[in-house]
């Protein structure tokens, strides 16, 4: 086969063009610090980086859902330490006087104060976070207690994901909560009025029964806060590391880059050396 002198142009202009390419591709790389900018730069690595990168943003989204019903279950820890010390209150005015005379002035002047911390206990109930009621279950646009204490939400237990395929409950229905406490209470209210310190002492034992289902709750709300902080932790460990992988497949080492860009430089000026001695030759053997 005879190689002709455009063969050999031809040849010399395909390997500059090629070295500069290269030597555009790997300053791009130096200058951005990605080796992977799109998936035509290398589509088995480009593939894992956006799977990568996907869940990742799943995982932050299981981590805000986390935060939204930590948030929701430490606000209604708090209002069930505030309800649990307004019965012990409720129960302690009720002994003061149990023993009174229910004409006794002192004695009818707690049914008014038990009346107030029943329309507290309401308010308990009618807490609201944001602008959701947190204890009326999926129904979160309007106060779950009326103000005689009556229930009027719903009984859904709502259920936030907080890792892949974790549900976790992320709050407890106020009908289970307050119910038998206002009932107990408002039941207080008339036994002062009339009762007697046998029947005012069955009424103070309820109370107690109505608090311990509090601390029920406010136990489970405690276990419920530690799973989402066990779920987190683990979801952040598994961030880092999908990130750390998606470095690895995505950025180049800046020294390495930099060595690289040199190498391809170097290159280049060798492929125009070797197209000037082609031309130069050629313009050589036409003089002749």
């Amino acid at each position: 086969m005879r190689i002709s002198t455009r063969m050999f142009q031809d040849d010399a202009l395909r390997s500059v063009r090629d070295h500069l390419e290269t030597l555009a591709r790997l300053q791009e790389q130096a200058t951005t610090g990605r080796r992977v900018r799109r998936v035509s730069d290398d589509p088995a690595a480009a593939t894992q980086i956006m799977r990568s990168e996907a869940e990742v943003r799943d995982f932050e989204q299981f981590r805000r859902n986390g935060m939204e019903a930590t948030t929701r279950l430490a606000t209604e820890d708090v209002v069930l330490t505030s309800a649990r010390d307004l019965l012990r209150q409720a129960r302690g005015l009720a002994i003061s006087v149990a023993s009174r005379n229910p004409a006794d002035p002192e004695r009818q002047a707690m049914v008014a104060a038990i009346e107030q911390l029943r329309q507290q206990l309401v308010a308990y109930g009618n807490t609201r976070l944001g602008n959701e009621f947190i204890f009326g279950g999926a129904s979160t646009t309007a106060p779950p207690f009326q103000p005689d204490g009556t229930y009027v939400g719903d009984d859904i237990v709502r259920l936030v994901e907080v890792d892949r395929g974790v549900l976790m409950p992320t709050n407890h229905i106020g009908d289970g909560i307050f119910s038998s406490a206002l009932q107990g209470l408002a039941d207080l209210e008339q036994e002062l009025q009339t009762g007697t310190q046998a029947s005012i002492d069955a009424v103070v034992s309820g109370l107690q029964a109505a608090e311990d289902q509090m601390v029920l709750a406010q136990s489970e709300t405690g276990t419920r806060r530690q799973q989402i902080s066990i779920a987190s932790d683990s979801l952040a460990r598994r961030t880092a590391n999908l990130l750390d992988q998606r470095d690895g497949l995505r950025d180049v080492d800046p020294t390495e880059a930099a060595i690289k860009v040199v190498t391809a430089q170097s290159a280049l000026e060798r492929a125009y050396a070797a197209i000037g001695k082609v031309l130069s030759t050629n313009l050589l053997d036409y003089l002749r």
